[in-house]
């Protein structure tokens, strides 16, 4: 019996899948188990077809066992891997056909996205354990994208590379971005701005950012959009949930903006690093056209080496413009903008699983649960990822101030890179996943399972 029946074997003989802290309905089926915040129910592909994606290949017009040609294709799918390395795009890479799951996990070594930007333009979408890293021949643009759209989850997933921002979200509804890995933007790398390595945007209606990383960014880690460039729902459903992630070494912001939005900063760790950012949890910026600067609640969150302002959190928020303003100005201003109770949404009443900063620097520095670290035979961490958290533990980067402008400057070639991906011949996927949407969906929650 070989491994890969073994796994199914006992994927199948699992009637109930634990979840933390979550009841699960008929109704209410979590996405995978393990799925947190606004975006945990959404559906994806589940129930649909299963597409085998078998070639790293990419052009124009979308072939059969590409990647784009499963992106491309209409109604349910879930896509899962028979191929491991590096895909190099040869233009942004649309997610435009609703429902949808991306299994990266059931590549036998990994898949890295390479060339190009991902673009979310879908709803039911959920992504796992993939690599999203497009390198300086991408002349603009993000690693991975996504705006306007509603019931999407993105999970351990690996974003670099880019020389816009890493990894933006706003202006969505029903959103989760957790686990996930998201370092070393491209800061001076052909963006028509300029000087541009940015972590992302974020925001949205009922936006969850939970459990991840941002690190080695000169600014917007993040930056929240708050309530502007054309979102789809009323003001009053604005709510951000940024809880239990660890931003290390900026050089310029930290987090940012939020105008018109309202947003919850909790249990978050900022690690200062080389490249000397100020130290501040957050910048109030602008107002909206009508003088609303937004609403924020901030609690538990810690600045390494900034014990005052670890214990008083009101301490770490900045007004942008007013460092020489009167105290009673700015004090007014703060009043104002944070509030003394978590801000929560009518329709989804659940909590999450309560955990410290502390404990959340532990989950995804010291243990290393973020980024696409798995593959069909379970634990993979790539180098680049590997280093970025060492980083981080030590307080440290690899080159200069960890502000970089190539990849180039991080690997040794794309080539060695891939190599890290190259496996044995893949074994074949039994016919009893392929033609049965339940056994695969089975099959890739227990592989996308510690």
């Amino acid at each position: 019996m070989t491994t890969l029946t073994k796994l199914l074997a006992l994927c199948l003989s699992l009637s109930v899948f634990s979840c933390p802290a979550q009841t699960v309905t008929q109704d209410k089926r979590l996405a995978f188990p393990g799925a947190e915040g606004f975006g945990k129910y959404t559906q994806g592909g589940r129930g649909g077809r299963v597409i085998v994606v078998d070639s790293l290949d990419d052009s124009t017009k979308a072939r059969p066992g590409t990647l784009r040609y499963a992106v491309k294709a209409q109604g349910p799918r879930i896509v899962v891997f028979n191929v491991s390395g590096v895909i190099n795009l040869v233009k942004p890479l649309e997610i435009s056909e609703d429902y949808i799951t991306i299994a990266g996990q059931t590549s036998p070594k990994g898949i890295v996205i390479s060339g190009s930007e991902t673009q979310i333009d879908a709803d039911e979408v959920i992504i796992r354990y993939m690599r999203f890293r497009p390198g300086s021949v991408h002349h603009q643009g993000d690693a991975v994208t996504g705006k306007r759209h509603k019931n999407i989850i993105i999970d351990h997933c690996s974003l670099s590379w880019a020389n816009d921002e890493v990894a933006s979200f706003y202006n969505n509804q029903n959103f989760t971005l957790q686990y996930s890995l998201i370092s070393e933007s491209l800061n001076h790398a052909g963006h028509k701005k300029g000087a541009h390595g940015y972590g992302g945007i974020w925001g949205g209606a009922n936006a969850s950012f939970v459990n991840n990383v941002l690190a080695h960014h000169s600014s917007r880690n993040p930056r929240l959009n708050g309530y502007r460039l054309r979102p789809n729902y009323p003001q009053a459903l604005e709510l951000v949930d940024v809880r239990n992630n660890v931003i290390y070494n900026w050089s310029h912001n930290s987090a940012y903006g939020n105008e018109g939005g309202r947003f919850n900063l909790v249990n978050n760790v900022f690690k200062p690093g080389p490249a000397d950012g100020e130290r501040r949890f957050f910048q109030l910026g602008k107002t909206t056209d009508k003088g609303d600067r937004g609403q924020a609640y901030l609690r538990g969150n810690q600045m390494i080496g900034e014990a005052a302002m670890s214990t008083n959190n009101r301490l770490g928020v900045e007004v942008k413009d007013q460092k020489h303003a009167k105290i009673s100005t700015v004090d007014a201003i703060k009043d104002n903008f944070l509030v003394d109770a978590a801000f929560v949404s009518p329709k989804w009443q659940e909590d999450y699983p309560e955990q410290t900063a502390e404990q959340a620097f532990k989950t995804l520095i010291v243990e290393g649960d973020v980024g696409a670290n798995r593959n069909r035979h379970g634990f993979f961490q790539d180098t680049v990822d590997q280093n970025v958290l060492n980083d981080i533990v030590t307080g440290t980067a690899r080159v200069g101030t960890g502000i970089i402008d190539s990849e180039l400057q991080v690997i040794k070639s794309w080539q060695a890179y891939a190599e890290e991906f190259a496996s044995e011949t893949a074994s074949s996927i039994p016919d009893e996943i392929l033609t049965n949407s339940q056994k695969a969906q089975q099959w890739i929650d227990t592989l996308g399972s510690f």
